[in-house]
């Protein structure tokens, strides 16, 4: 199989939303890379420009001021969103998600001037979906919650969407009237981050507050990190807030285990718990994914085209290539391995789950088996999708993906001892069906030339 079959946005996902200086890290000596190239400046506006109806200013607002973090967000339009529909080669997601949104629609990540469009054509979203699918999509409605109150979460998806303004624009990672300072938009991450907040870097923050797992809480809707504290940031410490919140995305149509879906977890793989390797030296997101660049004035600046660094050659000679021999060549090995091993135990979690409703039908489970399988269907399958939703495909943290696979294997061998019956990835059979996937409002085109955002 291929690796994920994202290879042209590896690790875009990964990256940071937005930032014009990078912090210095706080584990190690920080070897920051290449020392000797230009470091770009932080200047605040010598104006503030004219706000939208939301009282934001928009990033096509700030183009005179910052032309060239502007004009390189602009470089971002050249992603194009879907390429790939992952149900169709990753199946055990169709099976491991029914009743859930996951099962009907999941593709490779659509790029950050994608936003509006991905979200507002995204399959999984319906007529009762609510405002707080925008959170990580526009800022526009994190001003209306501070207007209206947490209430603004619940509003109906299409109708608060068509009046939003902006997508994703520089509002998300900097204060709104200087883009020099950065600022996390999402309170709920906040919240997260904890007393220990201090302890990783604010433009690391800035990018987690997006690019973390999250689900919407019950009783206010507003999207909610499973944290408290962003030392202890791992896929083990999340299942247990979410037990010991009594939390669940959905129930599972045919078993009534409570399940859990994982978004994007990427901010966990690189900084929670121990750090990733790159973490603990000093290196942030904004080094890889939004290297420097110089005008031609010779001002130096952080692009905002986020691209994985194995497409930047500049980046891999000047920096990389100080610590790998092959940057390439390694990612690739590491991708190819964990990618695969994603997919099969993925398949034979999805194995699992087909041998457990046959049990469940043929009424041969007492109730302190059920209960058990229910809480193996839950736990095995929030681990395996914590690995297959993180978008590095390993090349983050190796060493916790296969963690946390392991552990999903640990589970599924239980469960074969109490069913009596072998999970396997040759045993799962698909229920991936084409006539009920991957369908969309509008284009692209049709999306922006009503909308006019981008």
């Amino acid at each position: 199989m291929v690796s994920r079959l994202r290879s042209k946005k590896l690790l875009i996902v990964a990256g940071a939303l937005a930032a014009v200086m990078v912090v210095v890290g706080v584990w190690g000596c920080a070897p920051k890379p290449n020392p000797g190239n230009p470091t770009p400046k932080a200047e605040s506006p010598s104006y503030v420009p004219e706000k939208n109806s939301f009282g934001l200013v928009s990033s096509e607002a700030w183009k005179d001021l910052y032309p060239n973090q502007y004009n390189s967000m602009q470089e971002n339009n050249k992603n194009k969103w879907p390429e790939v529909n992952l149900n169709e080669h990753y199946p055990e997601m169709v099976t491991l998600g029914k009743g859930y949104g996951y099962a009907k629609f999941f593709t490779e990540a659509g790029g950050h001037t994608y936003s509006m469009y991905s979200v507002v054509n995204n399959g999984r979203i319906s007529e009762k979906s609510k405002a707080q699918c925008l959170a990580c999509k526009t800022p526009d409605i994190h001003k209306l919650v501070e207007e209206q109150g947490p209430d603004a979460w619940k509003l109906p998806f299409h109708e608060t969407a068509a009046k939003c303004e902006d997508g994703i624009s520089c509002s998300f990672c900097h204060q709104d009237e200087d883009p020099s300072q950065l600022g996390i938009i999402r309170k709920d991450w906040v919240r997260a981050l904890g007393p220990n907040i201090d302890k990783r870097t604010t433009s690391s923050e800035v990018c987690g507050q997006c690019h973390c797992d999250y689900s919407m809480n019950p009783e206010t809707g507003e999207p909610q990190s499973p944290y408290d504290d962003v030392t202890k940031m791992t896929p083990e410490e999340s299942l247990k807030w979410y037990d010991e919140h009594g939390f669940a995305d959905w129930v599972y149509p045919e078993t009534g285990a409570k399940m859990i879906a994982v978004r994007h977890s990427e901010f966990e793989y690189v900084y929670g718990g121990e750090g990733n390797h790159m973490a603990k030296l000093g290196y942030d997101c904004a080094d890889c994914h939004m290297p420097t660049q110089v005008d031609s004035e010779g001002k130096a600046y952080h692009s905002h085209f986020w691209q994985s660094p194995l497409e930047n050659d500049e980046l891999i000679k000047n920096d990389c290539s100080k610590c790998h021999k092959d940057l390439k060549a390694e990612m690739k090995a590491i991708q190819e391995e964990v990618d695969g091993r994603t997919h099969q135990i993925g398949m034979r979690a999805a194995c699992f789950v087909q041998n457990f409703v046959k049990a469940v039908r043929d009424n041969s489970l007492n109730d302190e088996q059920l209960e058990r399988l229910r809480t193996i269907q839950r736990e095995a399958t929030l681990y395996w999708n914590s690995a297959y939703a993180e978008n590095s495909e390993g090349a983050h943290n190796k060493a916790l993906y296969n963690h946390v696979l392991d552990l999903a294997e640990q589970l599924l061998d239980e469960a074969d001892q109490i069913l009596g019956v072998a999970s396997t990835a040759e045993g799962f059979v698909s229920e991936y069906d084409p006539e009920k996937d991957y369908k969309f409002m509008m284009t692209a085109e049709e999306y922006y030339e009503k909308y006019n955002q981008r």
